[in-house]
C-alpha cells in the first residue's frame, strides 16, 4: 500500500512541476507571409519530406497547353481532408498550384494552423487585417490565401496560386 502511495505522490508532483511552454510570435506583415507562408520553401519534396503531418502523393498527368506534344505533371499532396497541388513543368519548375487546408497539424508561418481563434489570427500580424464577414483574403503576387472562420476559429484555409 505504501508503495501506491509513494507512486501517485511522484506522479502528482510531476504533474504538479511540468511546465506549459507558450511560444511568442513576432508579429509580420502580410506582405511577409505570403512571401514564405509555410516558412521553407514550397516544394514537392518538402512537403513529401515532412513526417509530421506526412503526406501521400498523387501524381496526375497533364498536356502542357503552350506545347501539346509535352506532358507536364500535377502532384496531388493529401493529409486526412487537407490537399496541396503542385504543377511541374516538362522542363521541372514547379509551383504551388492551389491547396485547402482543414486539419490543424498543418501549420503555416508563424503558428497560423486550423483551430486558432480569431483574436489569436490577428494578434499573428502587423497589418490592420480587412475581415469580409468570417473571412479574410491576403493578395499577393501570383498568390491568394483565403482564411474562412467558422464559430470565432480558423476553420480553413484555401490557397489559389495562378502563373502561365
Amino acid at each position: 500500500m505504501k508503495k501506491y502511495i509513494i507512486v501517485i505522490v511522484i506522479i502528482g508532483l510531476i504533474g504538479c512541476s511540468t511546465q506549459k511552454t507558450t511560444i511568442e510570435y513576432k508579429s509580420l506583415s502580410q506582405k511577409e507571409f505570403l512571401e514564405n507562408p509555410f516558412g521553407f520553401k514550397e516544394s514537392i519534396e518538402n512537403f513529401s519530406n515532412l513526417t509530421n503531418p506526412k503526406f501521400n502523393t498523387k501524381k496526375l498527368l497533364r498536356k502542357n497547353k503552350h506545347y501539346p506534344e509535352k506532358t507536364d505533371t500535377i502532384y496531388q499532396l493529401t493529409y486526412k481532408n487537407s490537399e496541396i497541388f503542385f504543377y511541374k513543368t516538362h522542363q521541372g519548375k514547379e509551383f504551388l498550384l492551389a491547396g485547402k487546408v482543414l486539419n490543424k497539424q498543418i501549420e503555416l508561418k508563424n503558428g497560423i494552423r486550423v483551430g486558432i481563434t480569431k483574436d489569436e489570427f490577428t494578434s499573428r500580424f502587423s497589418d490592420n487585417l480587412r475581415f469580409k464577414s468570417d473571412s479574410l483574403q491576403m493578395i499577393g503576387e501570383g498568390t491568394k490565401y483565403t482564411f474562412i472562420f467558422d464559430k470565432g476559429k480558423l476553420y480553413r484555409i484555401n490557397i489559389d496560386n495562378y502563373f502561365d
